[in-house]
Formats: structure tokens, C-alpha cells, sequence
């Protein structure tokens, strides 16, 4: 109803907003922003707080949607968890019946600092994505209440470490077949921001030379309010870093781009690490780019 009410508004209106990229934010409770998505993709109704601007090939126009709610929560946080999945007539890729192998690498905001639960994103996405697939959260830390706690976040490392730290024998050599990358926040932190970029690069070779067959999400920074000017440096590395993915995307490799922009400086703690409520916006961010992964037929069986 909300999403219908705002096309209505902008419709009505004669101001010109600027339109969301591609997995951009459209939409959802609260949501300021554009509602409207660049040509080529659809602004889809992933639950109440957070539409998203999926390629057009993704849910194809003709195409009559059924959503279907679904609800859990996460063993100690009272945060309900509520994702829309979508129903067609039209043939696509399935993506229920998978074995992921999954490896969330980063920082902090991949261990799930300042969580109630530790959990972070980590929870929330797995539930999304265990329904009718065999799932398995890899890595060599182990935080937060949910079963499947492993992953590859260590709390203030720059990317230089994260990549050091990749190459644990329970990370990248595990060859897990989806890399979620997160990394670049405490570059800027740190004001060594300028080289970031590169190092994102290197470290992106570096995942695809050791397992050549896994789909790459990387994700957008979140805010930082740590400083008053500290938010440009965010802008300047997000920039980079969009242009870096599409790139390799258009050379063949199996890379896509997580938008995070929907997460807000309100939905920070401490000017650094998402709110509980912060890191559902992830996991709904991160959810329909693994979807399209899937759909793109690169998640296959690991190794």
C-alpha cells in the first residue's frame, strides 16, 4: 500500500528527483529517497521497509508478482525479521535447491559488532537464504548467537588485513562458492583512504585466483558521522568502488555490486556500526544480489 501510495505522489508532482541505480533503495517505510529506478530495472517491493531496483530481466514486466511474508527471528534479539519473496509464471533460474558455501569477510560490520546478538547482518540473511537450499556459513570466527556463527570479520581492519586475513585456511581455501566482501570502512577511519581502491582490486584478484567458480557480492560502505567531513571520503570510496565492480562485471567476471545505501546515519550507533534495525536493512540488501547470482546460474556446487 505505502509503495503504491508513493508512485502516486510522484506522479502527482512536478519536481524532478534523481533516480536509484540499479539494487539501489526505491522505496519502503520511512524512505525519502528516489522512487524511481534508472532504465533497465524495476522497483520491487522486497518487504514493507525496503524496495529495490532490480534488473528488469529479474522480474520481467508482463510478469504478475504473488508476495508471500515470511517471519523469524533470531534467538535473542526482539527484532522481527520480515522478507516478501516472489512467486511467477514466468521461467527462470531456480533458486531454491542450492548447496552455498558461504564466506562473509570484512571487518566489524561483518562480525556483527554493537548487535544485541553479535549477529550482526549474518542472521537475518541466513534465514533468508536457507529456505529450500543446504547452507553453510564459512570462516574462522566464530560471533554472535546463531548456530552458523563462522565467518571471516575482524573488528578494525584495514583491507590490506582483511586480505591477509582471507587467506586463513578456513576462508578462501575453504573455496566457498558466494564471497560476501565488505571492506574499505576503517581505510577511511584511519585517513589511508586513497589507495583503498586498489587494494579493494588486488584483494578481489586474489578471490577470484583462489576460487575461480565463486560468485562475488561486494557491498557499498555504510555511513560514517564520525566527523563532519568524513562522509565525502565515503561518497569518493563508494564511487570507486561501483565503477571498479561494473567493470569487472562487464569483462565477464561473476562480481555484483550490494547497495547499501539504505542504511542511514540514524541507523548507526555510534557513527560507525549499524543499529539492530541498520543491519536488517543489510541483510535485505544483501539477500536479492545473492538471488541474482543465483538466477545467473554462478552459484554452483563448491568444490
Amino acid at each position: 500500500m505505502l509503495f503504491s501510495i508513493l508512485i502516486s505522489l510522484c506522479g502527482s508532482t512536478h519536481f524532478a528527483f534523481a533516480q536509484s541505480p540499479e539494487w539501489g533503495q526505491c522505496g519502503g517505510t520511512g524512505w525519502t529517497g528516489p522512487t524511481t529506478c534508472v532504465s533497465g530495472t524495476v522497483c520491487t517491493v522486497q518487504n514493507p521497509f525496503y524496495s529495490q531496483c532490480l534488473p528488469s530481466t529479474a522480474v520481467p514486466p508482463s510478469t504478475t508478482i504473488t508476495s508471500t511474508a515470511t517471519t523469524s527471528k533470531t534467538s535473542s534479539s526482539s527484532t522481527t525479521v520480515t522478507r516478501t519473496t516472489s512467486s511467477s509464471t514466468s521461467t527462470s533460474t531456480s533458486t531454491t535447491g542450492l548447496n552455498i558455501r558461504l564466506l562473509p569477510l570484512g571487518d566489524s560490520i561483518t562480525y556483527g559488532f554493537t548487535s544485541s546478538d553479535g549477529n550482526g547482518y549474518r542472521s537475518a540473511l541466513h534465514d533468508m537464504l536457507q529456505t529450500g537450499n543446504t547452507l553453510d556459513f564459512i570462516g574462522s570466527i566464530k560471533s554472535g548467537t546463531m548456530v552458523d556463527n563462522d565467518n571471516e570479520g575482524h573488528i578494525g581492519a584495514i583491507i590490506s588485513q582483511i586480505a591477509q586475513a582471507a587467506t586463513n585456511p578456513l576462508a578462501l581455501p575453504a573455496r566457498p562458492n558466494v564471497v560476501l566482501l565488505m571492506a574499505g570502512t576503517n581505510d577511511i577511519l584511519d585517513n589511508i583512504s586513497s589507495g583503498a581502491p586498489a587494494q579493494l582490486s588486488t584483494l578481489i584478484d586474489t578471490i577470484f585466483t583462489t576460487c575461480p567458480d565463486a560468485a562475488l557480492i561486494v557491498a557499498s560502505l555504510t555511513p560514517l558521522t564520525t566527523t563532519s567531513t568524513i562522509q565525502a571520503s565515503v561518497d569518493t570510496f563508494n564511487s570507486a568502488l561501483t565503477q571498479l565492480v561494473n567493470t569487472r562485471n562487464a569483462a565477464g567476471q561473476h562480481i555484483l555490486l550490494a547497495n547499501m545505501s539504505s542504511v542511514l546515519a540514524s541507523d548507526l550507533v555510534d557513527g560507525i556500526h549499524p543499529t539492530d534495525a541498520g543491519y536488517i536493512k543489510m541483510a535485505n540488501a544483501w539477500f536479492p544480489v545473492v538471488e541474482q547470482a543465483a538466477k545467473n546460474g554462478w552459484i554452483g556446487t563448491p568444490v
